[in-house]
């Protein structure tokens, strides 16, 4: 018998197969390009519950879930706090809810069509808004960093080249 894992949402939970769960942490971790520890904490905060355990207690991890964790991948640079990024799933859960199929609905967590109207979907849609806003000034922020980050990377090269071409000490 399976061990029993954390306490899921249930909403999310009634969506999942856990039939579907086939990946170990190990994999979904290089998958995705995030350390082991990373997803454990996720689990440990709440924002990553895997869809199954085995029968030795590894946490399994069906596509929805590694799409799930390949969202909040992308939003860690971003910087967003776990509150925040709590949040940001939320709202796209509530926007993908329509969605029954569970490879349209992987698909879906990573970019949700909002295309059903509503009062609910358009505060959804707003709020998805602010967030997208925050992200482009964090994405902003990042890019600021990236261009400091070259001009070291040059600098760097500029004296390798500069100590491969002058003569040593000992040459004078």
């Amino acid at each position: 018998m399976p061990a029993p894992g954390p306490t899921a949402d249930p909403a999310r939970t009634s969506a999942r197969s856990p039939s579907a769960a086939t990946l170990q942490i190990g994999e979904v971790a290089r998958r995705v390009d995030l350390s082991i520890r990373t997803i454990r904490h996720w689990e440990e905060v709440g924002l990553v519950t895997p869809s199954a355990r085995s029968s030795g207690g590894f946490r399994l991890y069906s596509e929805e879930d590694v799409s799930l964790i390949r969202l909040l991948r992308f939003m860690k640079p971003l910087d967003l706090s776990l509150d925040q990024m709590r949040e940001l799933l939320q709202i796209r859960e509530l926007l993908t809810a329509g969605t029954a199929n569970p490879t349209d609905r992987a698909d879906a967590l990573v970019w949700p069509r909002t295309s059903e109207t509503g009062d609910d979907r358009a505060l959804l849609a707003a709020q998805l808004a602010e967030f997208a806003d925050l992200a482009d000034k964090r994405l902003e922020k990042l890019r600021g960093y990236v261009a400091e980050v070259e001009e070291f990377v040059g600098r760097l090269r500029d004296e390798v080249r500069e100590g491969m071409s002058s003569p040593a000490e000992g040459d004078l």
